[in-house]
């Protein structure tokens, strides 16, 4: 076996996913004529950019489509399915010369990238819990272009980030880990993997399920388009300006925050400093992600309303017919991106029992309680949406300045009766979406004991 299969199976082992799980995906070679009607259909604005062009077959992609769970990233080494379907590193010798000197281009981690089918998450596994990168990649978006298009001097670090197809923070939201309703699971589908005993293990149980094949039902994939690196040869070409153009446009916009980031930090230093507990800095970092996950700028947890993230009404059909799970619905939390801007988005959820903030300094006193790390994190919280009310910064037409006036924030706790202005965790019931599963099917049942909610943060619009 190869040094690099080597390595790839042991990085499955050690995030969770068993050996034996076993993927199949394809990779197709595709000019722009065969992949058009495609484009079109997720993009037709960046189809009309391309069609203007009008490419020579020289200029080509490589469609990949990899099952649910597959790690189309290991510390950023991209991994793509060979000629029989077997998912690999982009420097295995099972890949063709052709497809990995094409596309091997960005240090061989993930080239310029379109989704054309359900999503990914980009993240960095942390213990027992992911911290993503951005929220779920959905049909139509476009991403990888930074290094290329200022090859001069680019910031862009290749880092260490996993690519999943789908989801991957992700956990069931009632408890799962009943040992006989488990074990009839592995029987009747012939998974292996154990009781998932933590939040950050559920992923691991979805995928041997997913990939099962003891099911009849059309099998969940992910598609993504890879753009050769022909496609960036023109940079000085002015006939070429409509292309680079968009990823510029693109890119620009989705960097709205980390441009003002420096400012919303001093921002939150100057509430700090005249902050009569002085909070360490566990509870600080805590607090600016929320905030920032308020406006979008990070995702936070919330249900699984469709399938686009993963085959959930596979695993809400076995958690409910194989495995028993009577009392309460198999209902699936997620990564999901807030829009405060949109009053039809759902309510984003943060959880101190899986926590993914980007900053995790460690607490400057020894850890008491997560009711205690609630009140620390609902009291600062408060003072900085006062100081935001107040406006003394004149923060006047900033996602700052609307917080304040458009978004409610609650939390909530088993032992809620302990502390004023906590909920208990049975109210978070209220938010119907908790309780419907990917049919549409409303339920009446709210698990009142699920992790999710013993210590938790809810955003929502007022």
């Amino acid at each position: 076996m190869q040094f690099a299969a080597i390595i790839f199976l042991w990085f499955r082992m050690v995030k969770g996913i068993p050996v034996d799980t076993l993927f199949k995906g394809s990779l197709q070679r595709l000019t722009w004529k065969q992949i058009r009607s495609e484009v079109i259909k997720v993009n037709p604005h960046f189809a009309k950019i391309i069609d203007k062009l009008n490419p020579t077959d020289d200029l080509w992609f490589a469609k990949a489509t990899y099952p649910y769970g597959c790690e189309v990233m290991q510390e950023s080494v991209l991994t793509l399915p060979n000629a029989k379907g077997e998912i690999v590193p982009i420097t295995d010798k099972t890949i063709s010369p052709e497809i990995r000197n094409g596309i091997g281009y960005n240090l061989n981690s993930n080239p310029v990238s379109l989704v054309l089918k359900n999503s990914f998450e980009i993240y960095y596994p942390v213990e027992n819990y992911t911290i993503p990168l951005s929220g779920l990649i959905t049909p139509g978006t476009t991403f990888g272009a930074w290094r290329l298009l200022n090859p001069e001097h680019s910031e862009q670090p290749v880092f260490i980030w996993d690519m999943s197809a789908g989801v991957r923070s992700t956990f069931m939201l009632p408890r799962i880990t009943e040992t006989l309703k488990h074990k009839k699971i592995i029987r009747e589908l012939g998974i292996t993997a154990d009781i998932p005993r933590h939040l950050m293990q559920h992923h691991g149980v979805f995928t041997q399920i997913a990939n099962s094949g003891q099911i009849d039902c059309d099998p969940w994939a992910a598609e993504i388009l890879y753009f050769s690196e022909a496609w960036f040869k023109h940079l000085d070409d002015r006939e070429w300006s409509d292309f680079y153009q968009y990823f510029y446009h693109s890119g620009w916009a989705g960097t709205e925050y980390w441009r003002n980031q420096p400012m919303w930090n001093f921002i939150f230093s100057l509430v700090v400093k005249n902050y009569e507990s002085k909070p360490n800095a566990h509870i600080m970092d805590t607090v600016k992600y929320i905030i920032n996950m308020a406006v979008g700028a990070f995702p936070g947890l919330a249900p699984a309303c469709d399938t686009i993230s993963g085959p959930w009404d596979l695993i809400q059909r076995v958690y409910s017919e194989i495995y028993g799970l009577k009392n309460y619905p198999p209902v699936i939390i997620q990564s999901q991106t807030f829009n405060m801007r949109d009053m039809l988005s759902h309510p984003i959820y943060y959880s101190l029992q899986y926590p993914n903030a980007t900053e995790f300094k460690p607490s400057s006193r020894v850890k008491i309680s997560i009711l205690t790390d609630l009140h620390e994190i609902m009291s600062l919280t408060q003072r900085y949406l006062q100081v935001l009310y107040d406006d003394i910064y004149n923060l006047s037409g900033t996602s700052l300045y609307d917080i304040p006036r458009a978004l409610k924030f609650d939390y909530f706790h088993s032992a809620s009766h302990l502390h004023r202005g906590m909920r208990e965790t049975a109210e978070m019931a209220e938010d119907v979406n908790l309780r419907t599963t990917v049919d549409g099917t409303v339920h009446d049942a709210f698990p009142p004991t699920c992790l999710l909610g013993n210590g938790c943060i809810r955003v929502s619009h007022t």
